[in-house]
């Protein structure tokens, strides 16, 4: 393995670390209250990387307004639909939903005509999102109504359109915005408009939190999000978009082990049938269709 595959292997072992660390943190933290702070640092921390690189790199005037939106999208709808998601659900079954996003972006660029779909890119949307049908329903039991599992997968699911949304503009801004540049000055506007979502979590009275949890906290945002984006996009520079997006695969094969491992999530054969049904509809997305331009990655 070069370096960049190994960088790459290292950046999913983090993100499904992370998935696990978010929904222990989440034990102490109120969902929103957990993603203000950690994507307000983010923010702080990426700005920071910006100032001290030598190079202070500012959208155009007339990206502006793109930047703002896709931060909103990208930072503030898909990480709320995230957290409330992972909250109500397991940390295994939203990493496996989020896999679904190369085939929610690659029907979304079909109907945007920015993209063709071939007959096997078409198969493998179709047994992504079954995949998704089969994990969310796996939890839903014999009650009647919505459970809060499957409540859960769903919310994670529509979060996955509004990153599909942050990406199409990402596609055209980056362009003449640096991803780092792009990233950060998305995450900024992004995590400011969460705080309005947060008020009601964010009095004084919840903020008897652990240090563990705490811990958690600035790992998710320094090394899950900042670290893992850095490395990322260097294997991304030398390695190219098309091998990336495979190994991106191996995000929610790590957070299914670490969540039958350390949090004792059950996988029954249903929910591991979802969970290869989902993997393989996205390989055949990916590896029969243009490459998923992977400079600009969700912040999980």
């Amino acid at each position: 393995m070069s370096r960049s595959d190994l960088e790459m292997t290292l950046a999913t072992f983090i993100w499904g670390l992370n998935a696990i660390l978010v929904k222990d943190a989440l034990g102490s933290f109120l969902p929103m209250q957990f993603n203000v702070v950690r994507l307000n640092f983010c923010s702080l921390l990426l700005i920071g990387i910006l100032a001290f690189g030598g190079k202070m790199e500012l959208p155009r005037g007339k990206d502006w307004p793109r930047v703002i939106w896709a931060g909103f999208l990208g930072n503030t709808i898909y990480q709320v639909a995230f957290i409330k998601g992972i909250a109500l659900s397991s940390a295994g079954n939203t990493a496996f939903v989020l896999a679904t996003m190369p085939a929610t972006a690659a029907v979304m660029s079909h109907l945007m005509k920015t993209e063709r779909l071939t007959g096997k890119m078409w198969a493998g949307v179709v047994i992504a999102f079954a995949g998704v049908m089969i994990i969310t329903l796996a939890g839903q039991g014999g009650g009647e109504g919505l459970s809060p599992a499957t409540l859960g997968d769903l919310i994670t699911f529509t979060g996955t359109i509004a990153w599909c949304f942050h990406s199409i503009i990402a596609a055209d801004v980056v362009k003449r915005l640096s991803p780092l540049a792009f990233t950060s000055w998305t995450m900024v506007p992004g995590a400011l408009l969460l705080i309005p979502f947060s008020l009601r979590e964010l009095g004084p009275g919840n903020w008897a939190i652990g240090s563990r949890s705490w811990l958690e906290l600035f790992f998710s945002g320094s090394v899950a999000i900042v670290l893992c984006y850095i490395l990322w996009n260097r294997a991304v520079k030398e390695s190219g978009p098309a091998r990336t997006a495979v190994f991106h695969n191996l995000t929610p094969v790590w957070a299914g082990l670490f969540s039958w491992l350390f949090l004792g999530e059950p996988w029954t054969l249903v929910r591991f049938l979802g969970a290869l049904a989902i993997l393989g509809g996205v390989c055949l997305v990916r590896l029969t269709g243009p490459a998923v331009d992977k400079k600009v990655s969700p912040s999980t």
